[in-house]
């Protein structure tokens, strides 16, 4: 059993929602190469793109000021300090997964990428199995009703 620096278990001992996001980029874009598909159109598609990355950005950020004060952590590979229940996530239990499927989808765009955007779902569907009902089995163990509460008001997604 591996601790995290706090002396509990954590959620995952793998960052996952990163390393995902880099394959499905790199993956992408190797797949584009064997089987180029140029059927994304680069005005429409740009300004889309564009605005996803800067939504999914400016998320990020106010993620990552709200956990801040709060003084837990944002790595999804260690144990949680307090549970978050405020500013983003007020609206969803996963708003930085939000951004990052945003971010993912709006880079598909930006690059013109068909293999990208069609893996869009095989990110959703690993960020699900992979990050989030582990962090949910941590939350719940960590703070029982207080986490069902929460659980029972805010959606996973949206």
């Amino acid at each position: 059993m591996t601790l995290s620096t706090n002396g509990e278990r954590p959620p995952s001992h793998i960052p996952w929602p990163p390393l995902l996001f880099i394959v499905v980029i790199v993956g992408g874009r190797i797949l584009d190469n064997w089987l180029p598909a140029p059927w994304i159109p680069p005005g429409p598609a740009h300004l889309a793109g564009a605005l996803l990355v800067a939504l999914g950005l400016a998320n990020d950020v106010w993620c990552a000021l709200t956990l801040r004060r709060h003084d837990t952590t944002i790595l999804p590979h260690r144990a949680v300090a307090t549970l978050v229940t405020s500013g983003p996530y007020r609206y969803s239990r996963n708003p930085i997964y939000i951004s990052e499927l945003a971010l993912t989808l709006g880079a598909g765009l930006l690059l013109r990428s068909p293999a990208i955007v069609l893996l869009i779902p095989v990110l959703f569907f690993a960020l699900t199995k992979l990050a989030i009902e582990p962090e949910e089995r941590h939350l719940r163990e960590k703070f029982g009703e207080a986490f069902e509460r929460f659980r029972a008001r805010t959606p996973r997604w949206l």
